[in-house]
């Protein structure tokens, strides 16, 4: 081995090194930040445990276009989805407890009859993979309960958070990264167009706060993807509302006034 080599190995153990630190690390933040939770399901009855975020514990950051939020030592969208293992009973947290006995029947029926309980799975935290697993198990209970148009687009804007989170996450030194990468994405925009599609159907049916938002941020939210699926003049009426509002933070204001003028400008290049 010349010195060349030797070097660049050292350089490669080094790198190899200290990502293994700074994943411990950020395991540790993670599982600092959660504790173990005890349900009962309105379902079946059962006790279960599950994984929740501890009160006051997340470290905001920022938030992102989408509203996304993020935080510096863990992400509250993994833990924001309750799943009974008893008999598949999931619902997004504020939701888990407040469905009707109609629809508990309809879930006795149409899940727990079709599912295998299992014994609680032991693990330190919740894989951003795992969590998009009970994400999704959330949102086909919601549907099949027959849920609000408020509690599916919920769900489903959790979904693509969750989707991009794991994009983020993939290094770019794996295997089929970028392929992997783009499935995420796809996946993401595909959720984010179903919560673009039932949020606007509860905007003009439901009472506010709809899905946990008031009308201002909800209506900065149909804008961001009435602009992303290119239907430029909705996202400007939803935009003109939302900056003029007497309610808007700082923060989301100015949001709304950077997205106004991408929206603007890829109107203008569109144009004949």
């Amino acid at each position: 081995m010349d010195a060349n080599e030797k070097i660049e190995n050292e350089n490669e153990d080094k790198e190899k090194s200290d990502k293994e630190k700074l994943d411990k690390e950020k395991l540790d933040l993670e599982k600092a930040a959660i504790i173990e939770k005890t349900y009962t399901c309105p379902v079946c009855d059962k006790k279960f445990h599950t994984k929740a975020v501890k009160a006051s514990s997340a470290k905001f950051v920022a938030t992102m276009a989408d509203l996304r939020p993020i935080h510096s030592n863990i992400n509250v969208t993994k833990y924001d989805a309750i799943c009974c293992p008893n008999c598949g009973f999931s619902a997004l947290t504020k939701n888990f407890t407040s469905s009707t006995a109609s629809q508990r029947k309809l879930i006795r029926e149409k899940i727990q009859t079709n599912y295998k309980s299992h014994d609680e799975v032991a693990c330190e935290i919740y894989t951003t993979e795992t969590a998009i697993s009970r994400m999704k198990m959330a949102l086909l209970c919601t549907v099949t309960k027959g849920g609000k148009d408020s509690e599916i687009g919920n769900v489903c804007l959790k979904i693509s958070w969750l989707y991009q989170d794991l994009a983020d996450e993939m290094p770019d030194d794996a295997p089929d990264a970028a392929a992997k990468k783009e499935l995420y994405l796809k996946e993401a925009d595909n959720a984010a167009m179903n919560a673009y599609e039932r949020l606007t159907n509860a905007r003009m049916r439901e009472s506010f706060p709809i899905a946990g938002m008031n009308e201002t941020t909800l209506d900065y939210l149909l804008a961001y993807y009435a602009s992303k699926k290119g239907e430029y003049q909705t996202a400007m009426r939803l935009l003109s509302g939302v900056v003029t509002s007497k309610s808007i933070s700082p923060r989301l204001k100015d949001k709304a006034l950077e997205l106004k003028e991408q929206v603007s400008q890829l109107r203008d290049q569109e144009a004949p």
